[in-house]
Order: C-alpha cells, then sequence, then structure tokens
C-alpha cells in the first residue's frame, strides 16, 4: 500500500513538472526573442510555467501547497539557467547601427525632349570591405521637377498621385537586382519602362549594420579613395541631360548624419558609366 501510495506521488509531481516545463517549450519554440538569451524572455516564459505549475498542482495538493511547489520548481530553474546557461550574463550586446541611403536619376531634357525608353540604372551599393551588406529592397518613388527646381511626387511602388509634364500611364520596373561583380563594384540596378523629360527616379532603403563593422561602409568602389560611378543606358544613341545623385547617412540619436555623397550633372551625355564627384 505504501509502495503505491509513493508511485502515485511520484506521479503527481511528474504531471507537475511537465505542466511547468510546457510552457517554457513553447516559449523556446516561438519567442522572437531566445529564452536562455533574453532575460525578458525567461522571465515571460518561467511565469508562464509557474501559473501552469500552480494551477494543476491545485487539484493534488491543494492551495498552499501547491503555490510552494510551483515556486519552488521556478527557482530551481531559475538557479540552473543561470548556472549552467548563463543568460545576458557577460558583454552587452550592442544594436545594430541604422544607415538610410538613397539614390536618384533625372532625365532632365534633351534636344527633342522625348521621352526615353528601356532605361538601365546602375546606382553605388554600400559595401563593407568591398562587399554589399544585406540591402533590404528599396522603395521607389517617382518625381516631377518643375520649373522652379520644386519636386513633386507622381507615384511611388504603391500609390500613384497624380502625372505632370507628359506622363499619362504608370512607371514600370522592367528589372530589378543587386549586380556584385560589375568593373566598378556592387551596383543596385533598376531597368524602367519609361522616363519623360524632368522626371526623377529615386530609390531609398535602410540598412542594419553589425557596431563592430559600421565604421567600414562606403558608398566609394574601394574604402577611402572617393570614387564610385553610376550607369546610364537608353537603347538609341541619343544624347540626354542628365543627373545623378547618391547619398548614405547614419543614425544619431534621433538624426541622421549625413556619411558621404556622390553627385554628377552632365549635359548632352552619352550612355554609359559616369564618375560622380564627392561632396
Amino acid at each position: 500500500m505504501l509502495e503505491k501510495l509513493g508511485r502515485l506521488d511520484a506521479l503527481k509531481a511528474l504531471i507537475v513538472l511537465a505542466a511547468f516545463l510546457a510552457p517554457i517549450t513553447i516559449a523556446a519554440g516561438v519567442s522572437e526573442e531566445p529564452v536562455l538569451e533574453s532575460s525578458r524572455a525567461l522571465a515571460v516564459s518561467l511565469g508562464a510555467g509557474w501559473l501552469a505549475s500552480a494551477f494543476v498542482g491545485y487539484g493534488f495538493y491543494g492551495g498552499k501547497r501547491c503555490l510552494e511547489a510551483a515556486t519552488l520548481l521556478t527557482l530551481v530553474a531559475l538557479v540552473v539557467f543561470v548556472a549552467c546557461a548563463r543568460p545576458w550574463v557577460g558583454e552587452e550586446t550592442e544594436e545594430n547601427v541604422i544607415f538610410w541611403y538613397e539614390a536618384s536619376f533625372t532625365y532632365l531634357g534633351s534636344i527633342d525632349n522625348e521621352p526615353i525608353e528601356n532605361v538601365a540604372l546602375r546606382f553605388p551599393c554600400p559595401t563593407i570591405e568591398n562587399k554589399s551588406p544585406y540591402v533590404p529592397i528599396p522603395n521607389w518613388a517617382l518625381y516631377y521637377l518643375d520649373e522652379n527646381s520644386q519636386l513633386h511626387l507622381q507615384m511611388t511602388d504603391q500609390v500613384v498621385i497624380g502625372w505632370m509634364g507628359g506622363r499619362t500611364d504608370a512607371l514600370s520596373i522592367l528589372a530589378f537586382g543587386l549586380e556584385e561583380n560589375t568593373r566598378h563594384g556592387v551596383k543596385i540596378s533598376y531597368v524602367l519602362n519609361k522616363l519623360y523629360p524632368h522626371e526623377v527616379f529615386l530609390i531609398t532603403t535602410f540598412l542594419l549594420i553589425a557596431p563592430e563593422k559600421y565604421s567600414k561602409i562606403t558608398l566609394s568602389e574601394q574604402e577611402d579613395n572617393q570614387k564610385t560611378a553610376a550607369y546610364y543606358h537608353y537603347p538609341l544613341e541619343q544624347k540626354i541631360d542628365m543627373s545623378f545623385l547618391v547619398q548614405l547617412s547614419k543614425k544619431t540619436d534621433d538624426n541622421f548624419e549625413r556619411l558621404e555623397e556622390f553627385n554628377r550633372i552632365a549635359e548632352n551625355a552619352e550612355y554609359g558609366w559616369w564618375w560622380l564627384y564627392p561632396s
């Protein structure tokens, strides 16, 4: 009889232990933060385990004993985690550094001021030691530049605002990609179906860079050489007036500090690579 009671008590204890571990196991699978590396995630999962074990233990031991059992399990688990896994112990992990990237191409016009079609563009891409970091797909926007040098938004990649100049239909992106091995380094590439005179094609995106690498990010083809190039191509051999502008900024407190800016304005420009000037 005593042996049977002992087995029953052991079974009850195992059920309470399982109830305690279940929320922690689930949290480890669904939490956005690693349970053993985040004090917040660990506290939430231990709290859920305490509630679950207290609820199940209530039917076995009553109010006071179930609270004591749940609390003991929580304390033991906390000691084990701190002693063995050592969550959040050691150097603090610095947050990623936020950068803002933007680049634009402006078709200022030509002798006949006709639209240009199948326009291929390559913008300088931020790099770290000549390799591109993870670059989220940029947002793009199409503007119209009026005679007073004021920009008017016509459309974005999500919505049409309205047309100015000669445009009557939406801009289409025929191709997009990241080219790692051009003759002038890594480039962000687009092919546009059509641009009208005085239209500006602008791309923007955020980049998250690890703190140990952010000081090496650059728009230059190689670190510290202050040289970069952009590319324009239009299938016909028609010269145009155009401009490029590329900027990279770093978030400091609540503002963005401009680190690099390159630009180029050219009249009667032929298609091909164009060196951009640092500002």
